[in-house]
């Protein structure tokens, strides 16, 4: 159980980290970079932001379900399944810009 509440904890932390300090540039390597968020600077810095919201929030969500099930097999699907909602979510609202 201890390893499922670990990835929740790191989620939260990493979304902490590019809510506290934004990466400066696309050079970053902390940075969330994909092709449409290298596309300017204003979609770099809302994919980013938007990205360190959706870390915490799923953070959370992952805190809950390693409580919830006490299984590392299932906190690291539901991390699966959470990287493929952030991605989604991320490139859907680049693409609404």
């Amino acid at each position: 159980m201890i390893q499922g509440l670990a990835i929740g904890i790191i989620f939260i932390l990493y979304g902490l980290l590019l809510y506290l300090v934004p990466p400066k540039s696309t050079k970053s390597f902390y940075a969330y970079k994909t092709t449409s968020s290298l596309k300017s600077e204003r979609r770099f810095k809302v994919a980013n932001a938007y990205v360190s919201l959706l870390l915490m929030i799923f953070g959370a969500v992952l805190l809950v379900i390693a409580r919830l099930t006490g299984s590392f097999a299932a906190t690291g699907i539901a991390t699966i399944v959470v990287f493929i909602l952030i991605y989604i979510l991320v490139e859907r609202k680049l693409k609404n810009m």
